[in-house]
């Protein structure tokens, strides 16, 4: 199935319309409109969702996302209630992209906190690190691993992107579905 057939499957008309205006609820990871968007991601086209997640991670404020993903900054920390297991896989998905890419050489001296690569040793604080600095740094990057997140362990996006992330990506894809179904 096409990412638009499954985007279009999502979305009736009024929801497309509302989400593609940015007025999609994703402050809650149980309401209905993030459920509905993490329940096609796994059947998205990966390529296609990658850019849109990259082009989303251009678009995010990165003072808003480091609020958002830093432990304890604006009173928030989404990544303890992810457990032991989501932490590593974030971190394992961002060191897999960065090493592909060439920049995981040196990553210790660049960023900040950031005290190992090794995935399975990365707490909260050293995590939130190396999503900030990809982020800021490599949004294509950040925009490949949110989709493979986004495919293989959907619930662990909202941490991940946050609110804002989540409803710039759904905004771009229902507007891209809109786009398409009226040409």
């Amino acid at each position: 199935m096409s990412l638009l057939n499954e985007i279009g499957s999502m979305f009736s008309g009024q929801d497309a319309q509302r989400i593609a205006a940015g007025n999609g609820n994703f402050q809650d990871p149980n309401s209905p409109d993030t459920q509905q968007f993490q329940n096609a991601l796994p059947q998205a086209d990966q390529g296609q969702l990658a850019q849109v997640f990259g082009q989303s991670a251009q678009q995010m404020n990165p003072q808003e996302y480091a609020e958002h993903i830093t432990p304890g900054a604006g009173g928030t920390n989404p990544l303890a209630g992810i457990g032991r297991g989501g932490l590593a896989t974030i971190a394992s998905t961002l060191m897999q992209h960065l090493t592909g890419s060439g920049l995981a050489g040196g990553l210790l001296g660049r960023i900040t906190g950031l005290n190992t690569t090794n995935p399975q040793q990365m707490d909260e604080n050293q995590v939130a690190a190396l999503s900030r600095y990809t982020q800021q740094n490599h949004p294509d990057i950040f925009g490949r691993v949110a989709a493979q997140i986004g495919q293989q362990k959907p619930d662990l996006l909202h941490s991940f992107l946050g609110k804002a992330g989540l409803a710039i990506g759904a905004a771009a894809l229902a507007r891209h579905f809109m786009g398409r179904s009226q040409a």
